[in-house]
């Protein structure tokens, strides 16, 4: 009896998690159709609370919308913080922004290693334009030690994305 109630209840969680979701999705997508539409203030509107709640494809964006100030001020340090966000849930569009954006020092500060390794997580995810990126990176003067750190940090970063502390 008590192991039907705590099926039955955790399967009322389930669906009201799915139908939230799929009602958080739903929502992004009006934004995105707002946002091709150039009704930016009511986009950010929009991908604001869904970009708090995680949601990657709002923080991809909210990350656009401050790199260009539509909508919103232009904010280098703004859209670089969204698109880490979207980049750290897998978003590879956003993967290969901020990897730009540390590789030129735009809203965050400089740093090739670090570059580097968003290229990767890119590259890894399907966008082709990252590994050509990351060659260029390379070509233009970054250090064995340097390249040496970017592996670290994707392979600390792959750890996360499992959840898994092993070295």
């Amino acid at each position: 009896m008590i192991r039907a109630r705590l099926a039955a209840a955790l399967v009322v969680t389930v669906l009201a998690t799915a139908s939230a979701f799929a009602e958080d999705e739903s929502r992004v997508a009006e934004g995105v159709s707002m946002y091709d539409g150039g009704r930016f203030t009511e986009a950010a509107e929009v991908f604001a609370p869904a970009a708090a709640a995680g949601n990657t494809a709002a923080q991809y964006h909210l990350g656009l919308m401050h790199a260009r100030g539509e909508g919103v001020p232009k904010d280098l340090a703004a859209a670089a913080t969204w698109f880490e966000r979207a980049a750290s849930g897998g978003h590879n569009h956003a993967q290969f922004l901020v990897g730009h954006m540390y590789a030129k020092g735009d809203g965050v500060p400089r740093d090739r290693a670090r570059a580097h390794m968003w290229f990767t997580a890119a590259t890894a995810n399907g966008w082709w334009k990252a590994r050509e990126a990351r060659e260029r990176l390379v070509d233009d003067g970054m250090t064995p030690h340097e390249v040496a750190e970017a592996g670290k940090l994707y392979r600390a970063w792959q750890r996360a994305q499992r959840g898994t502390a092993e070295p």
